[in-house]
């Protein structure tokens, strides 16, 4: 358009669940303000006051005695929708009072709710407009027609020289074809129509037992996957999805007869990849401290090729949060010691075995928190993010050990076995 615009008063405001995904260049010139999800416990809360209600509303049960009880929330929120926002627990409220009305409405027939008698004027007035300016079309097409037939046969008797200036296309005086705007007139009124009275008889209380009957079956069907204690080389790390919302991660490891290469499955992204690499060199370096090897001079898994899977391969992952819950697997499968199924970590890890700050601490501990997971194990610099912006209720029942080094997470997870003591000299 070539018209000048001063953007030097101008705000822009850009959301996004992933920072990872946002050109360097343009990170750098914004000021990032991180806002976290909210926990079971605020979305029960603006539920019950405010998106019940106007779903309720927006149905036509203001009056009438339709109960979404508390646990079904509950249900909702843990099986239905595990976003950090509330947007998709809007629409399933508003999902389950529309199937609601539409129960009271199917139970009781039209002789409780007929169609309001103003309601059947109005149609009836519109159905009677249409019918008269169709009919009314009709006259005025008849007559344009008889005009032009006529006008056709005296130009017949003219003259040569007149049929020349005839031989242009005619315009009818009469034609008063209507424009496509004129051949469906609508009728619009402003009477507002208010919600049918429901008789007092109707009761219905939507509990977690009939909450499928309204949405459906549950979307996620359990919240870990190991509750009994899995075998060698499992164990349980905590990550953080694209939407926002946290989850918890098994990481599987499994050895077999190769060359010494690594797999890894489960749709990983390349930085989830580096943090598998460097937790196998971190225990290819320490075999014979960590009693896999008889002496520091043993070659070790030359001829044996290593498997590592973190199940649910649709959903992507990625970030280094996952490289202490990799390496304990790690060690977990060549020193065929399981790890507890109650014990949940996340951080990522260095070459020479220090344990670094990630983020999402808030979602992966609620995640942990669905779970029933009693022990987390965290970087010791993300202590203070932790205690500060977690809230007590999420933290209630869970252990917290912030570490700094892999021996300290070693030292946790394999706490109560034989194969810790040894550590406790050979790992400096």
């Amino acid at each position: 358009m070539d018209v000048p615009v001063d953007l030097s008063r101008v705000l822009f405001v850009c959301t996004a669940n992933n920072l990872e995904t946002i050109p360097a260049p343009l990170l750098d010139r914004m000021e990032v303000l991180e806002v976290s999800g909210y926990v079971s416990e605020e979305k029960a809360v603006i539920a019950e006051r405010y998106l019940a209600p106007q779903a309720r509303e927006a149905s036509g049960l203001g009056m009438a005695n339709v109960v979404l009880d508390r646990e079904a929330v509950d249900v909702l929120i843990k099986y239905y929708c595990r976003e950090s926002g509330v947007r998709n627990l809007k629409k399933h409220i508003e999902k389950i009072y529309r199937k609601a009305a539409l129960k009271v409405v199917q139970d009781l027939g039209e002789d409780i709710f007929p169609e309001p008698q103003a309601a059947v004027e109005v149609a009836a007035t519109a159905d009677a407009i249409k019918t008269e300016s169709t009919t009314d079309e009709h006259e005025t097409s008849t007559t344009s027609s008889e005009a032009e037939s006529t006008e056709l046969e005296s130009s017949a008797s003219t003259s040569p020289s007149t049929e020349s200036a005839l031989s242009t296309p005619l315009t009818s005086p009469a034609d008063t074809t209507p424009s496509p705007s004129e051949d469906d007139p609508k009728f619009t009124t402003t009477q507002q129509r208010k919600p049918l009275p429901i008789p007092d008889t109707v009761h219905i209380l939507i509990t977690p037992e009939t909450l499928k009957d309204y949405v459906g079956p549950p979307i996620y069907q359990k919240d870990r996957m190991y509750v009994r204690p899995p075998p060698p080389g499992v164990s349980t790390g905590l990550g953080y999805l694209g939407n926002g919302s946290g989850a918890v991660m098994p990481v599987e490891a499994m050895s077999m007869p190769g060359k010494g290469g690594l797999q890894l499955t489960g749709k990983l992204g390349e930085v989830i990849r580096e943090s598998a690499q460097i937790a196998l060199s971190w225990v290819k370096g320490h075999a014979f401290e960590l009693g896999i090897t008889t002496s520091s001079g043993d070659t070790f898994l030359n001829e044996r090729d290593v498997h590592v899977h973190m199940p649910e391969g649709s959903i992507g992952k990625e970030g280094p949060s996952a490289g202490t819950a990799i390496l304990s697997a790690f060690v977990s499968l060549f020193t065929k010691t399981p790890v507890n199924p109650d014990i949940a970590m996340t951080g990522e890890i260095s070459l020479v075995g220090q344990v670094l700050p990630v983020g999402g601490l808030k979602e992966k501990i609620l995640a942990a928190h669905r779970a029933g997971m009693k022990t987390i194990i965290a970087p010791a610099a993300n202590r203070a993010d932790i205690e500060e912006n977690v809230p007590e209720s999420v933290k209630e029942g869970i252990r917290f050990v912030y570490v700094e080094t892999v021996k300290e997470v070693l030292e946790e997870v394999f706490r109560d076995e034989v194969i810790a003591e040894r550590w406790k000299e050979t790992l400096s």
